[in-house]
């Protein structure tokens, strides 16, 4: 079950403040090119160059986004795996070999039209389970570089492959791989996610097919492997490229647009005359690729010889290009706010997570020193949770929990926040809560309403909860101490039959040393 993200006024408002930069600046370029007409006399071949360069920036971008996207295929599978708290080779083996493990993974893979396959790999190569098919086919990957790589180096990052063709159906395929370690950092395998080198090229048709015909976009490796092109030339992939022109095109980007003209011989050129081409590359931020245009002259000058058509069509591409380029912003920019969101929210309950709570008691404390007021914490836990659990199931518990959430909201004010910490436990702020007496009102007005039965999934089930409460500054001068002595307290209601409100104090502290002793 995941969070349904929806954007904030903020977010709206921006979004469509940059779109509305966007339109305004295309009614510039419209403007512009009515007017000053005479302009698009200009050299052809300096626009083409800016347009060039502004490309392979989008370009660098959008690879950027894909990669980016597989990379969370991938860690949201290794965070699968991690949170199983896999110890030795034998539990991984058991563990990553399970069909539903293979349904986990064909899942992952259709997510991203972009992906071929997803695998778990052993520690001697061997494919325990991938997502084309169950139960996975006699194949041992021993002798990818990933692998090796990956078996002699403990590096928890992504290993980015040299293309291979793939074992299971013969496609085009370069691998980002993650190594799986055990207990003691021991090598138990690896996750592989697999980008398809023939739908990444077609990716980059959608936005090379302005250039026309004999332009070409490219995307290497760091190490100048060639990973995929459009047009896919595939005698050509998993080929280093030896010449100087990329390095050349990098080292005039840091003073210049990047782009560079040359007939000297070129990488897919080797048995053709020499053509004069224009060229530019550029480095994806954050991963260690390359990706690079290159347009030929016969293309670049062509609307030389034209006038005020050629002046339109030049205006007509830089309109594009900037709609390209404010797509790709908006859908980062919504991308990042919708993270953002993520990591401060429960995922079943929308509440407020550990992370996020803790922000928000850490600026009630402040406040409450500089006022010389008080808070109240409530360390909330449900008494049945797990009975519930083991009897009506897992979807039963968590229609059970997204309940006992929103009764507790109920019970709040608007300055309160209630958090979850996991499991079943919760924990509510009281900012400015006065003394005990109003934080007790509280928390039994909280048990009082967890104990009305709940509908859930159309099975009425009973539930209670156990509360502890710590206030500042009679319980705590800190984050840590109140939070610990709310949760002491809690125990304390839980030991004395669960369905009771204790408040930190002496007998809780005397209770808590007599179970130690």
């Amino acid at each position: 079950m995941t969070i349904s993200f929806e954007p904030s006024s903020n977010v709206r408002r921006n979004s469509r403040l940059i779109l509305g930069a966007s339109i305004i600046l295309a009614i510039i370029f419209v403007i512009n090119a009515l007017i000053s007409g005479y302009l698009l006399r200009r050299n052809t071949t300096d626009d083409r160059a800016d347009q060039l360069s502004t490309l392979t920036l989008i370009l660098a971008e959008h690879t950027s986004q894909i990669i980016f996207a597989a990379n969370t295929v991938l860690n949201s599978i290794d965070d699968v795996v991690y949170a199983e708290k896999i110890d030795d080779e034998k539990s991984y083996r058991k563990y990553a070999s399970n069909k539903n493990q293979f349904e986990l993974l064909k899942e992952k893979t259709k997510s991203n039209s972009i992906l071929d396959v997803t695998t778990f790999v052993a520690n001697d190569g061997k494919v325990l389970n991938f997502s084309r098919s169950y139960p996975a086919p006699e194949i041992n990957l021993a002798d990818r570089d990933y692998f090796i790589y990956l078996k002699n180096h403990n590096d928890l990052e992504t290993f980015y492959s040299a293309p291979v063709q793939n074992k299971g159906n013969g496609k085009w395929v370069f691998y980002l791989a993650r190594r799986v370690n055990g207990a003691h950092d021991e090598f138990l395998g690896i996750i592989l996610v697999g980008v398809s080198v023939e739908v990444f090229s077609s990716l980059y048709e959608r936005l090379g097919a302005n250039l026309g015909d004999g332009a070409a976009i490219t995307l290497y490796r760091q190490d100048k492997t060639l990973l995929t092109r459009w047009p896919l030339v595939e005698n050509l992939i998993g080929r280093v490229n030896t010449n100087s022109l990329i390095e050349q095109s990098l080292g005039a980007a840091a003073d210049g647009n990047g782009v560079i003209f040359t007939s000297k011989t070129g990488f897919t050129r080797q048995n053709t005359s020499p053509v004069e081409r224009m060229i530019s590359y550029r480095k994806v931020t954050g991963y260690p690729f390359i990706v690079g245009a290159v347009v030929p002259e016969t293309l670049y000058l062509a609307n030389w010889y034209k006038n005020a058509t050629g002046g339109l069509i030049a205006t007509i591409l830089s309109i594009i290009i900037l709609f390209i380029g404010t797509y790709f912003l908006l859908r980062t920019y919504r991308r990042n706010a919708e993270n953002q969101y993520r990591a401060h929210h429960d995922v079943l309950t929308r509440l407020p997570n550990r992370t996020l709570f803790s922000d928000r008691l850490s600026y009630s404390l402040a406040n409450c020193k500089r006022n010389q007021t008080k808070l109240a914490l409530l360390f909330i836990d449900l008494d049945n949770l797990k009975t519930i659990n083991d009897v009506y199931g897992h979807l039963v518990g968590d229609a059970v929990l997204m309940q006992v959430a929103e009764r507790i909201r109920t019970c709040l004010r608007d300055s309160d926040t209630v958090a979850r910490l996991g499991g079943d436990e919760f924990i509510v702020l009281l900012p400015g809560v006065g003394d005990e007496k109003n934080a007790l009102m509280v928390a039994e007005k909280i048990r009082s309403t967890l104990m009305v039965p709940i509908t859930a999934d159309g099975i009425s089930v009973s539930t209670s909860a156990s509360i502890g409460v710590a206030l500042y500054p009679d319980h705590g001068l800190n984050e840590s101490d109140l939070m610990n002595n709310a949760d002491m307290a809690m125990y304390e209601a839980k030991s004395r039959g669960r369905n009771a409100i204790e408040i930190f104090g002496e007998k809780v502290v005397q209770a808590v040393f007599k179970d130690i002793s």
